[in-house]
C-alpha cells in the first residue's frame, strides 16, 4: 500500500494548494493520512475544505489545536480515525487524536489516562498503522533543553501492541523515522513548511520524507 502522510497544516492555504496538484498529476496513493492540527483552532471551513479535496482517501485524526467543531466534522464525514480501527486489506488504521497536556492550554488535549482508554478502544494490533498526533515519549519529542514532551500512553501502547508503524506529529522541531522493536516509528514535519511522508508498506516498510 502506498500513503501520502502529513500533519500540522495550520490551515495553510499553501498546503491545499499544493495538494490540489498532487492529487491531479500523481493521484497513486491508496490513502492520504493527516495526523492532526488540521487547522489552528479553525476556521472550520479549512477542514470542510480539506475533506472535499480529498475525498475518500482521507483517513485523519485531530490534533490538539482543532478544536472540538473539526473533531466533528472529521466523524460527520467518516474519515476520523480516532478511538478506532478502519480496516485496509491486511493492515487497518488505528488513531489517536488531539495530545497531552500542554504548557500552553490548546483546544484539545487529554489526560495521559484518558489517552490510554482512547487507545485502548482502537484495538491496537500488529497490523496497525497507528495514527497519533502526539509521539510516544522518547522518540522525536524533545523541546528546549531536551525536555520529553512526548505521550508515556503512546508509548506504552507501541511497547505492548507492537503495530507495524506509528506515524505522528505534534512537537515541530522533528522529523525522522526510527525502528523500536517491531514498530517504525514516523515522525512527519509539520505541512505548513510543506513538509510530509510517502510510505509504501510491501515485504518491508519504505519512507521517503519529502516536500509537497
Amino acid at each position: 500500500m502506498r500513503f501520502l502522510a502529513l500533519a500540522d497544516l495550520h490551515a495553510s492555504e499553501l498546503v491545499l494548494d499544493r495538494l490540489r496538484v498532487i492529487l491531479m498529476r500523481r493521484n497513486n496513493y491508496d490513502k492520504i493520512l493527516v495526523a492532526g492540527d488540521i487547522t489552528n483552532n479553525g476556521p472550520i471551513s479549512y477542514a470542510e475544505e480539506l475533506i472535499g479535496l480529498v475525498g475518500d482517501k482521507l483517513i485523519a485524526v485531530h490534533g490538539n489545536m482543532d478544536p472540538f467543531p473539526v473533531q466533528q466534522l472529521l466523524e460527520q464525514k467518516g474519515v476520523s480515525a480516532h478511538c478506532k480501527k478502519i480496516k485496509l486489506g491486511e493492515w487497518n488504521v488505528a488513531g489517536l487524536g488531539g495530545s497531552n497536556p500542554t504548557p500552553f492550554g490548546t483546544p484539545t488535549e487529554y489526560k495521559e489516562e484518558t489517552i490510554a482508554k482512547y487507545l485502548q478502544a482502537a484495538r491496537i494490533d500488529e497490523f496497525s498503522i497507528l495514527l497519533s498526533h502526539p509521539p510516544p515519549f522518547g522518540f522525536f519529542d524533545t523541546v528546549g533543553g531536551g525536555v520529553h514532551v512526548g505521550s508515556a500512553s503512546v508509548r506504552k501502547a507501541i511497547d505492548e501492541k507492537k503495530p507495524i508503524l506509528c506515524i505522528c506529529a505534534h512537537v515541530h522541531e522533528h522529523q525522522g523515522k526510527k525502528l523500536h522493536n517491531e514498530t517504525t516509528i514516523v515522525k512527519l514535519g509539520p505541512a505548513e513548511h510543506l513538509s510530509a511522508a510517502e510510505i509504501i508498506i510491501e515485504e518491508d516498510i519504505k519512507v521517503n520524507f519529502i516536500r509537497i
